[in-house]
């Protein structure tokens, strides 16, 4: 069985206004994920959250547009080190739509902790959105910090003062 080991984790949302003609939707800065090594990235549906955590929005309906959807991460560089992956492959839970208690989590598509310029990142619709209220899409964000900062973070404890 495949795990993905959780060392830190970001949430993180991307709203999408109401009516929107737009096609593409830039992450916004987020300052705790400046620099860090990205080692994984999970995309949630309504099936999964019916409501956003940071804004109390409707997350995006599996089929209306997480499966017209497509991610595109963006390294400091300029480059674009995946383009326009399909936001479903990132959709790595199933639920037994007979109970909702009933899921399946699959294989997690990892990354080897490349640098993400966020807000030069974006996901892209093959169409229009036009929803009538105000959406979101919902992401976890797994990562580290650079090795050092990390170990120097494994030294913190109770005792350590300021």
């Amino acid at each position: 069985m495949n795990t993905q080991r959780i060392i830190r984790h970001e949430w993180v949302e991307i709203v999408v206004p109401a009516n929107s003609t737009l096609t593409r939707f830039n992450f916004p800065d987020l300052p705790n994920l400046r620099n860090v090594l990205l080692l994984g990235v999970k995309a949630y549906t309504i099936n999964m959250l019916p409501i956003s955590i940071n804004n109390q929005l409707q997350m995006v309906s599996h089929t209306a547009l997480l499966e017209k959807t497509y991610i595109t991460l963006v390294n400091y560089g300029g480059k674009e080190f995946l383009k326009q992956a399909p936001a479903q492959m990132f959709n790595t839970t199933s639920f037994n739509l007979n109970t909702s208690t009933n899921f399946l989590e699959t294989y997690p598509k990892d990354f080897v902790g490349q640098r993400v310029n966020w807000p030069k990142s974006y996901v892209q619709t093959t169409g229009a959105i036009g929803i009538g209220a105000d959406t979101t899409y919902a992401f976890s964000v797994f990562y580290s910090m650079p090795l050092a900062q990390e170990k120097q973070e494994d030294s913190y404890s109770f005792a350590n003062k300021g």
